[in-house]
């Protein structure tokens, strides 16, 4: 049971040090932030570029700091 506690605790705080939404913009036809955010980040391999790269292609582009 702890255990189980303890994985459902990591994934969600997973979940809440994502990519604000506030740093990207969306284009017309934008894949949901969320959707979006969710499928780069399991196949960019946490590599940045991969991430942005991905996010491009489903309609988002982040800002410039």
């Amino acid at each position: 049971m702890r255990l189980v506690m303890l994985a459902a605790a990591l994934a969600l705080s997973a979940c809440a040090t994502g990519p604000a939404e506030k740093n990207w913009t969306g284009h017309a036809g934008a894949q949901p932030f969320r959707t979006a955010v969710a499928a780069c980040n399991q196949i960019s391999y946490n590599v940045e570029a991969n991430f942005v790269t991905c996010m491009a292609g489903r309609g988002w582009t982040r800002a410039k700091l």
